[in-house]
């Protein structure tokens, strides 16, 4: 498993840097700016750690040693 990394941008609903996770995360489920995942999580109404496991199930994604 990789190494989470921080990138040089921030969620743009909470302002909070986000990593490489957070971008793939993003991604996979179409978002057109890279959002943290405790917002994205928000936006579901679900915890983090139901989103982590829906991104398990459905993409085969796990999050980043570190997170």
């Amino acid at each position: 498993m990789d190494k989470i990394q921080w990138l040089d941008e921030t969620c743009p609903i909470c302002g909070k840097q986000v990593n490489s996770w957070d971008k793939r995360l993003s991604k996979a489920l179409g978002y057109k700016n890279i959002t943290c995942e405790a917002c994205i999580a928000a936006e579901y109404d679900i915890s983090v750690d139901e989103l982590r496991d829906k991104a398990e199930h459905h993409f085969g994604m796990k999050p980043c040693m570190g997170i």
